[in-house]
This record gives structure tokens, sequence and C-alpha cells, in this order.
């Protein structure tokens, strides 16, 4: 057996093994919930996408064979990311200057955010009760977790957790799955960089940039949630916290574009993170907010330069 073939055999195995770990639970199951995708996506970061399919195609016969109920999540939740990151990284086209260009990683970014949606929309729908309201089904799923989780809760604690959840609850779990795609994806790049087996070269993630069009995206879900009343109000609010995500990291990669060029810059990006952490919520709404000014900024001097062009 070539050493591809047998390292394809491993990471389907290996992820289908976490992932049946996860379900039984444990005290490391939410850790590695996060890393299912990682054997897959490496291998198919290193041995291109039919190593991939072999590898999920093991890996999808191992979960049908021991949990056949969980196959629609194991599906959602491992293979899907993998087939998406490894299908876009792997896009290349010859340059002006002789050599390749590959897919920028802000548009593989945008993409991700965009499956996230999409699945955040299927999901919800799937989920719901015929003649129940979206938000109306997330509170009374909500409710029963608390229930059944932690009924001595404070009312007042208990009642206002119950209205955020509920709100956001679609953006949660989109948000978690574009997460988990993206951190795959960098712990993929950088494991098989290191090893020398990557097919491509790891990108500045520092020098991020999202396409022009995820302006549009996000500013068409604000909209719709801010106008539309009903399911597709509700739908278009979540739909906007998870198209976010892609500003934010924009936002992040300025901070280390700005700290890197510093004499001290390690020390600085730590402090950062810490603050980062501490402040979480408020400290992802300013980074998002300066992705989007950043975006704005670059959507401007091209609407500029177009039309001195045109003059």
């Amino acid at each position: 057996m070539s050493k591809d073939l047998g390292l394809s055999v491993v990471a389907g195995l290996a992820s289908a093994l976490v992932f049946l770990s996860v379900l039984t639970g444990g005290a490391l199951s939410v850790v590695l919930a996060y890393l299912m995708p990682l054997p897959l996506v490496m291998v198919g970061f290193s041995w291109g996408f039919k190593r991939l399919l072999l590898g999920s195609g093991l890996a999808l016969a191992v979960v049908l064979g021991a949990a056949p109920s969980a196959v629609p999540v194991f599906a959602t939740a491992v293979l899907l990311p993998a087939a998406v990151l490894v299908c876009l990284a792997r896009h290349c086209r010859p340059s002006a200057a002789g050599g390749v260009d590959w897919y920028p990683p802000g548009s593989l970014l945008a993409w991700l955010a965009v499956v996230a949606v999409g699945l955040m929309v299927v999901g919800t729908s799937l989920a719901t009760a015929e003649g129940a309201g979206f938000e109306d089904e997330a509170r009374r799923a909500i409710t029963q977790f608390f229930d059944q989780v932690a009924p001595l809760t404070p009312s007042e604690i208990r009642d206002g957790a119950i209205r955020l959840w509920s709100a956001l609850f679609p953006a949660m779990l989109g948000s978690a799955w574009l997460i988990m795609a993206v951190l795959n994806g960098v712990l993929a790049q950088w494991t098989v960089a290191k090893s020398g087996h990557a097919l491509r070269p790891t990108p500045d993630y520092a020098a991020l940039e999202l396409p022009l069009w995820t302006l549009a995206a996000l500013a068409s879900a604000v909209v719709l949630g801010l106008t539309a009343g009903g399911d597709v109000g509700y739908l278009g609010r979540n739909a906007a916290v998870v198209l976010m995500w892609p500003q934010m990291f924009a936002g992040l990669a300025i901070v280390h574009q700005a700290l890197r060029r510093r004499p001290n810059a390690g020390m600085l990006l730590a402090f950062f993170y810490v603050v980062f952490f501490v402040m979480f919520g408020w400290a992802q709404v300013a980074l998002a907010g300066l992705g989007l000014v950043r975006h704005w900024t670059r959507l401007r001097r091209r609407q500029v330069a177009s039309s001195q062009e045109e003059k």
C-alpha cells in the first residue's frame, strides 16, 4: 500500500473514531468536536481531493456501521467542511509573472461563511415542526434544555439566556460550523507545511482580504433582518451574525499586520489576545467594525480609480 493511500485510510478511521467518541460525551468531547475534520483535511491538503474522498468514504462506512442515525450530523459537521476546504484551497491558475496564483484565503473564508448560512437556513427549516415559527421552536427547544440540564438556574438568568439563545440559536450553530472549518483549515495547513507535504504554500493570513461581494451579502442580510417579519426576518438577522465573522477575521488580520512590524510583536499579540478573550463580545464587534472599514475603503478606492479611468 502506498504512503498516501495508507494515510487516507488512517485519516478516515481517525475522523470516524473521534466523531463516535464525541457522541459518547466526556470531558474532552467539546475540544474533540472541533477537531473532527482535521485528519481528513490534512490528507486533502497533502495528497489531493481523491485521497480525501477515499478517507471520507471509509469514515462514512464506519459511522454508518456504528451509529447510522448520526450519519447526517457526521456528513454535515465533518465531511462537508473538509470537502469545501480541500476543493477550494486546491484551486490555482498560472500568474502573469509565470508563477502560480493560489485561491485566496479571503475568498475561501467568504464561501465557508456562505455555506454556513446555507446550512443554518436548511437546518432551521428541517428542524421546525409544521406550523411553528422558527424562533418559537428554538425557544421551546432551549427551554426544554434548561429544564433537563439546569433546572435550578435562577429565573432571571434562565429567562435572559432563553431570550438571547432563542434569538440567535441558528447563528450560534452556523458560527460554530464556520469557526470549526477555519480552525481545521489553518491547523491542517500548518501541520502539512511543517512536515513538507503541503500541496500549496501557506498564505499570509495577515494580508487577508475579503471579496467585495461579501459586503453586499452582509448588507442584504441586515436589511432583510430589519425589514422583514416572521421567519424570513429571523433568518436574516441570524445570517447577518454569521456573515459578520469574515469581517471579524479581516479585522484580526489588520491587527496582526500592524503588530508584527513591532520589535516586541510577540508580547503585544499575546496581550491583545488576552484582552480579546476577556472582552470577547465587544472585541468581536470592534474587530468586525475594523474589517468593515477596511472593506469599505477598498470599495471606495476602486470606485475612484474606475471613475478616473472613465474620464
